[in-house]
């Protein structure tokens, strides 16, 4: 038996909420009060069933099925519970009345009641056992499913809620039973006699539907997490039918199916411009001042010379050369001329089959060509 205590929902009770379990609630109570209408001579089943419970119940069928609320679970629960309690007291109450012939079965009789006036007792009886168990059975499970999911009886321990389960099978639906039987001008001669014996078998039956009833809310206490509003507390009530209470019959969702929350947005970070050590730099038009001011660009001469040591030639170190003059780089490039000691040839600073190097170009061509060592390629940068 499942007995996990489970954390209802924390929506407040709205009005829309209660509007739409009322529905399910009328429908629950028309066909017990539908009998005790037909007795009393107020309306006929015949009428009743018509009009009222089967346009209601194809209405609650059609919105259950295209529009589901999560409580709607909970009253499902509450409809099949009631129809087994229902079929577990007939098995009681049809032993007592075919087996032992201590009382009548009025039910195909309540059946031809619900179809019209010369119906046969067989067509009677399917009537009549359908009408009892998916109207009364059923109707009594979801109207004490509801109630105790209001109550927060899932909270309570199993004994607890068994014996509410069984004080709500007498009282009101065994009490009921009883009165319009005995109220009624009637109620004797079409339903039961009220003798000791039919007074004590249909309290013990009603005592079998409360307890399994009970046990069933017991087994299925779990689908309370569908359930969308807290326990009713003084006033909640009063406060929903007010208007006072905030309309939100949001679901809340059992925690492994809730979608996780976004974090909100962090806010925007000033961007604060470093100090310099000589103080702050002045912001370039156009230009954030973080960045600072961009660097002077050279002109189009050469670059500087950057001595590099290089390695050491075996006959002594190469001559400097002179550099005459970086010409402007549309313009011949002039020719730096040296002599190897080494070879006694004559070595040349213009490079092949080109004189109008780029200046960085051309000061990378001359730097390679003071270190180059002989036995190695000339134009091989590295």
């Amino acid at each position: 038996m499942n007995t996990t205590d489970v954390s209802s929902g924390s929506a407040p009770v709205s009005r829309a909420g209660l509007l739409r379990v009322g529905l399910h609630l009328l429908l629950a109570a028309l066909p017990l009060l539908a009998i005790s209408a037909h007795v009393f001579g107020l309306i006929t089943m015949n009428w009743s069933a018509a009009l009222l419970v089967v346009p209601l119940a194809t209405a609650i069928v059609a919105l259950t099925v295209f529009a589901p609320h999560p409580e709607e679970r909970v009253i499902l629960h509450g409809f099949v519970w009631g129809m087994v309690a229902c079929a577990l007291y007939d098995v009681f109450r049809l032993d007592t009345v075919y087996m032992l012939g201590w009382w009548a079965d009025f039910i195909p009789t309540m059946g031809t009641w619900i179809i019209g006036d010369g119906a046969s007792h067989t067509a009677g009886a399917w009537v009549g056992y359908l009408w009892r168990y998916l109207g009364d059975g059923g109707g009594i499970g979801v109207t004490f499913f509801v109630g105790a999911a209001f109550l927060g009886l899932h909270r309570r321990p199993p004994k607890q809620v068994v014996g509410a389960a069984v004080a709500f099978a007498v009282f009101p639906v065994w009490a009921g039973l009883i009165a319009t039987v005995w109220l009624a001008p009637r109620g004797q001669s079409m339903m039961f006699p009220l003798t000791p014996v039919t007074v004590t078998l249909s309290l013990i039956g009603h005592l079998i539907f409360g307890l399994i009833m009970g046990l069933g809310f017991v087994r299925t206490r779990s689908a309370q997490r569908f359930w969308p509003w807290a326990p009713l507390r003084r006033g909640d009530l009063v406060a929903a039918l007010a208007g006072d209470a905030a309309a939100d019959s949001r679901p809340v969702l059992p925690p492994a199916e809730r979608p996780f929350a976004e974090p909100p947005p962090a806010p925007p970070r000033e961007r604060v411009a470093p100090r310099h050590p000589s103080g702050p730099l002045p912001a370039a038009s156009g230009i954030p001042a973080a960045s600072g001011p961009l660097p002077a660009t050279t002109g189009s001469g050469p670059l500087p010379r950057q001595d590099r040591p290089g390695p050491a030639h075996p006959s002594g170190p190469l001559p400097r050369q002179e550099r005459v003059g970086a010409g402007h780089p549309s313009g011949p490039l002039p020719t730096a001329t040296g002599s190897d000691p080494a070879t006694g040839r004559t070595r040349t600073a213009t490079p092949p089959a080109g004189q109008t190097l780029d200046p960085e170009t051309w000061a990378l061509w001359q730097r390679q060509l003071a270190t180059t060592i002989k036995g190695r390629r000339t134009h091989r940068w590295r």
